[in-house]
């Protein structure tokens, strides 16, 4: 009777320390990790800064023209976000070339028009092929009409009509939001980038791990030692997994830096993440980032080629991200606790939570955790019948 052979944890070891050494050896897999873990923290920082500069920041500047017959249009228009400069003459196409967001021009007969309680002619100039002529436009039109209902009022004063007999109601609009809610919704895509980044990290390295080694037939040479096909399986995933999962980290670790240097603070926003956070936003990627990497691995096997594998898993790292803003798009209510269960969900939820400083259920997070790992080792035992047929090598 033949006996079987010891497979000692030495020999898991060895073939683990082989796969992290050809996988952090691979300086193209990992430039790639790396490039795509700081390139997204900096093209956030970027948007921010910019959303709240052309938000808060840039005045629309408006030319106004014969002002002579309208002398106190001009001190009426001028507000904290409308600049308005008065020009003797232009040509109203050159002064928006020249800089100018707007032009005004008031008509001959304004004067008498307004006096005479007829509706005086305005003439508004704007270029539409700009990208500031839309917020420049409802600029002015907020504050003309804000001016319109003052002369109304004062009409109606002066006629013994009491104004608030056209106004049958007064809306105010108070918000009640809080910053955790507000960076909630500015910070809502960031989970998923940071998923995606999992994928990102760890796609060149599990194709060649896999297809790779059995082009070049070193995948044949691993299945002839000694070793369950569990333990290859395992020992791959984990390297691949590292690949994806300290990518993830340098993005964490990238975006909480840049944070300081984005504006949160005018929109509301309070800095929560500290270097704690990062930490355990890591290790609640640290499951999630498993279950990518054998996933990767198994389509890169049933692939044809190393270019069919490639292709395959580019297409599979923008399914989750699709899904994910599918659900924040569609609002769906996940007030239920049993959502923690699904993966991918559970990690999205947790990261904006934790990114905005709200608290997460401990118990939940390592049940979360859990049946995230229960498909990683169904994959890990697919993948070990998968390494027993013989069609897998001679694939082409």
């Amino acid at each position: 009777m033949m006996r079987r052979p010891d497979y000692s944890a030495a020999q898991m070891a060895a073939l683990l320390r082989k796969e992290l050494l050809e996988t952090w050896r691979d300086r193209r897999a990992l430039l790639m990790a790396i490039c795509f873990s700081l390139m997204f923290p900096a093209m956030l920082a970027g948007s921010t800064i910019f959303f709240v500069k052309m938000h808060t920041e840039e005045k629309t500047r408006l030319a106004l023209l014969g002002v002579d017959n309208a002398p106190l249009l001009e001190a009426q228009l001028r507000s904290a976000d409308l600049k308005v400069e008065t020009l003797s003459e232009g040509e109203p196409r050159q002064l928006l070339a020249g800089g100018y967001d707007l032009v005004l021009q008031v008509g001959e007969g304004f004067a008498s028009d307004y006096r005479s309680f007829r509706a005086p002619e305005l003439y508004l100039y704007v270029d539409s092929s700009s990208a500031s002529a839309g917020r420049a436009e409802r600029h002015l039109q907020e504050r003309l009409g804000q001016l319109q209902q003052l002369i109304a009022g004062q009409r109606l004063v002066a006629r013994g009509i009491a104004p608030q007999l056209l106004v049958p109601w007064k809306l105010q609009v108070r918000d009640v939001s809080t910053p955790s809610s507000r960076g909630a919704m500015i910070l809502a895509m960031v989970p998923g980038l940071l998923i995606l980044t999992l994928f990102v990290a760890s796609l060149a390295t599990s194709v060649d791990t896999s297809a790779g080694e059995r082009e070049r037939l070193s995948l044949e040479t691993l299945l002839l030692q000694p070793l369950p096909g569990w333990q290859v399986i395992a020992a791959k995933t984990l390297a691949v997994a590292s690949m994806g999962w300290l990518g993830s980290l340098l993005a964490i670790t990238a975006l909480v830096a840049l944070m300081p240097l984005m504006p949160l603070a005018e929109l509301g926003i309070q800095q929560a993440t500290t270097a704690a956070g990062v930490v355990t936003m890591g290790l609640l990627l640290l499951p999630l980032a498993l279950l990518v990497a054998v996933v990767q691995i198994l389509l890169a096997l049933r692939s044809q080629s190393f270019k069919d594998a490639q292709t395959q898993l580019s297409i599979l790292q923008l399914a989750p991200v699709i899904l994910l803003m599918v659900l924040d798009m569609s609002r769906v209510e996940l007030s239920d606790h049993f959502w923690q269960l699904v993966p991918l969900v559970a990690q999205q939820q947790w990261l904006k939570s934790l990114l905005v400083g709200d608290a997460v259920s401990l118990p939940w997070v390592l049940a979360g955790s859990l049946a995230t790992l229960v498909p990683v080792v169904l994959a890990v035992a697919l993948g070990a019948r998968a390494l027993r047929r013989e069609r897998l090598l001679n694939a082409v």
